[in-house]
């Protein structure tokens, strides 16, 4: 995915029991827990912070190496967003 994305994803969490889920949030909506009807809200931005090349959150699984400068990059960008060296 060449083109960055303005769409930012958060982190919302049900207070009293504590699940969590990710969405894109827009503000003065009310997002609800689909099992429990629990209000969620919004407690954290994921990384990348919006706009972005990746879409994918900043967890290990979605990281690897750039074996050129080292430094951790999104798997789902072709090219290492730090010094530019393809990545497949």
């Amino acid at each position: 995915m060449d083109s960055a994305t303005s769409e930012q994803l958060y982190r919302l969490r049900a207070p009293v029991s504590g699940r969590e889920g990710f969405a894109q949030a827009e503000q003065d909506v009310v997002y609800r827990d689909a099992e429990t009807g629990e209000e969620l809200e919004p407690v954290a931005q994921v990384l990348p912070l919006s706009p972005s090349a990746s879409r994918l959150p900043r967890t290990p699984v979605n990281l690897r190496v750039c074996r050129r400068c080292e430094q951790l990059t999104a798997r789902d960008l072709a090219t290492c967003e730090f010094c530019g060296l393809p990545l497949n």
